[in-house]
């Protein structure tokens, strides 16, 4: 099964509406998307408004490939359960988000094990594909930040703390 989320905040049809028009011809399989309020409601693939949190994470767990937007709560529960990952940026200029962040996002995450990016609409099919291909590669996420960004974090914050105590007596 492929799953197909929004997220929870905002709606996201342009990801519905290609992967609705993707699952018309491709013939994929069971696909189960997640819709959010968006006004797109697909005819080519099964789909709910919402899934509780529990419900959501056994969906994720149960299926082969999670396609979604570029969120990070996303990410990380299709790293906890180990699924691959295809995803879509939102965009700012197109009303999707309020910043370019997803975009950002994707940047980053490009090329870790078992994330494929699709930048536009027509590359979202090549990264199925890719991630297809894959054979069951799943997203790994460290689950811990790199010990070197925590020190220089560390470093700052010890460093402002000084900085607005003033002398110490």
């Amino acid at each position: 099964m492929i799953f197909v989320t929004v997220g929870s905040m905002f709606p996201f049809d342009r990801l519905i509406r290609v992967m609705d028009d993707w699952a018309a011809t491709a013939a994929p399989g069971r696909i189960l998307a997640q819709i959010g309020h968006g006004s797109y409601v697909p005819r080519h693939m099964e789909h709910v408004r919402r899934l509780s949190q529990a419900d959501f994470t056994a969906t994720m767990a149960a299926s082969d490939l999670i396609v979604a937007h570029a969120g990070m709560g996303t990410v990380i529960t299709a790293g906890r359960v180990g699924r691959p990952l295809v995803l879509l940026p939102r965009i700012e200029k197109w009303g999707e988000h309020t910043t370019d962040h997803q975009i950002a996002t994707a940047n980053w995450l490009r090329g870790k094990p078992g994330i494929f990016i699709a930048d536009t609409d027509a590359d979202l099919p090549g990264a199925i594909a890719a991630a297809q291909r894959a054979g069951g590669q799943d997203a790994t996420l460290p689950p811990h930040a790199d010990p070197a960004f925590t020190d220089r974090l560390r470093a700052a914050i010890l460093g402002f703390l000084d900085q607005t105590a003033g002398p110490r007596t």
